[in-house]
């Protein structure tokens, strides 16, 4: 385990969806309160709770109560929180693909960002 801090930021989609936010404003406040304190551990560099599932996916799967996920995507020093997860089994595959879709979005977003700024530095409107 480190101390080093690291960026955690929530992924809002194309569409201006919220996953993990709206996932954690359905939880009841115990299982919040657990899900804030997976993020800040995040933040303090902690990782070892985390499990790559493929598809540039890691779940965060909380040893309390029913069993509540939260998925990730890593991308250099800085962990996008993608969406939560269910308190089963049954939905933890369709669950997990549902985040490598965010995972290819968030990518396709970033390399398009990418390409918009010039080699000097800086992002030049493009012509449409």
């Amino acid at each position: 385990m480190t101390d080093e801090r690291i960026s955690v930021r929530a992924y809002v989609s194309e569409s201006g969806k919220d996953a993990f936010g709206d996932f954690l404003d359905n939880l009841r406040p115990a299982a919040a309160a657990k899900v804030v304190g997976v993020v800040e551990k995040l933040e303090k560099g902690h990782k070892s709770g985390l499990k790559h599932v493929g598809g540039g996916v890691a779940e965060w799967i909380l040893d309390w109560g029913p069993g509540v996920r939260v998925y990730v995507h890593e991308d250099g020093d800085t962990l996008i929180l993608l969406m939560g997860g269910s308190y089963g089994k049954g939905s933890q595959s369709t669950e997990i693909a549902d985040a490598k879709t965010l995972v290819r979005e968030y990518k396709r977003r970033k390399k398009a960002l990418s390409n918009s700024v010039s080699a000097d530095g800086w992002r030049h409107r493009q012509d449409t």
